[in-house]
């Protein structure tokens, strides 16, 4: 069995289910990363209760449509760690925004990609060109239920997605046997900004299993795909059953 990642970095994690992932990575004793984009206060409040707790935390910020920034972010993360390599890394930054394929602009399908592909498949490159020869690593990557199928009204986001479980899995492939490679696709996991609580809750309700999730599942799919190091190049979707329909 591999020794299991004693550091890690958050992309989107100071926030929403980004902010939960960082929150339980650190109660398992993991020094933690956090990276935003433009959270600075949802950051710094993070790291005040991780280390109210007794855990390690870290804020970074960076601008992941930016390759300059990003292209640093993992040698800034292990600044942060005062040298220490990051060991886990967790995709989970990223933009869900509404088009239609006749109606997506250019600079719509751009930013999804930049976001939602490009940087991922950077940081996943990075992650494997630093980690010491020595050490195993892990990447997580959050994805989406339907990253195998089209989600409607939402072509950017869809084709980005999809992309990302194609990489997750080449990446699982090619980075084995010293980098395992999986995927979480959330369901119905918190409400998107500008729903209301009804409308969570009848979304929750149209799920083969009638309800919504929370974020303990994905920590729970999360801390599976950590522990279990016979695992690689797979997805598990929390969502309630969400993508069969």
């Amino acid at each position: 069995m591999h020794p299991k990642p004693t550091t890690a970095l958050v992309t989107g994690g100071a926030r929403r289910i980004g902010a939960a992932i960082s929150r339980a990575l650190a109660q398992r004793g993991l020094a933690v990363v956090i990276h935003h984009g433009h959270s600075p206060h949802a950051a710094t409040a993070l790291i005040r209760e991780i280390a109210a707790q007794g855990g390690e935390a870290h804020a970074l910020e960076a601008d992941l449509g930016d390759p300059s920034e990003l292209q640093t972010l993992l040698e800034r993360a292990e600044e942060r760690l005062s040298g220490r390599p990051v060991t886990l890394l967790v995709n989970n930054a990223a933009i869900f925004e509404r088009g239609d394929l006749i109606d997506t602009s250019l600079e719509l399908w751009q930013r999804h990609l930049e976001i939602n592909l490009t940087a991922p498949f950077l940081l996943t490159r990075d992650f494997a060109r630093r980690l010491p020869n020595e050490e195993h690593g892990q990447i997580i990557q959050i994805i989406d239920q339907h990253a195998d199928r089209p989600r409607l009204h939402y072509a950017a986001y869809s084709a980005a997605k999809s992309a990302l479980w194609t990489l997750t899995r080449q990446a699982a492939l090619e980075l084995a046997p010293r980098i395992r490679v999986n995927a979480i696709g959330p369901g119905p996991i918190l409400p998107a900004p500008g729903d209301s609580a009804v409308t969570f809750a009848q979304i929750g309700s149209a799920t083969p299993l009638r309800r919504a999730g929370s974020t303990d599942d994905i920590i729970s799919a999360l801390q599976f795909l950590m522990d279990h190091d016979f695992v690689t190049g797979e997805l598990i979707r929390v969502d309630g059953g969400e993508h069969l329909r």
